[in-house]
């Protein structure tokens, strides 16, 4: 089971924009050639729920991905007014093939 943890702020902001969150990786690119998947969390619910696991913290439903790994993730909020964005802090994930 995958270990997240939502930071005060972050659980407020998005509690104010319907309560939901997805966790899931991201694939970035290297210069080598390399891949890595970067942990992002969004909020609202994915398109499609296959593949995802759906919980609850502190009131709101979090689907995270089926390959983001054991964790733990925290996430947080930053920024201001209108630029506000949600930050993973954890582990980068497994590369992608």
């Amino acid at each position: 089971m995958t270990t997240v943890s939502l930071s005060d702020a972050a659980r407020d902001w998005l509690g104010g924009r319907g309560g939901e969150m997805t966790l899931r990786l991201s694939a970035r690119h290297g210069c080598c050639g390399g891949q890595a998947g970067v942990p992002v969390a969004e909020p609202g619910a994915p398109r499609s729920k296959d593949g995802y696991a759906r919980t609850q913290i502190q009131g709101i439903h979090v689907y995270v991905a089926d390959d983001m790994g054991p964790g733990p993730y925290r996430v947080d909020l930053e920024g201001f007014f209108r630029w506000r964005r949600l930050v993973v802090e954890g582990a980068i994930g497994h590369a992608h093939e």
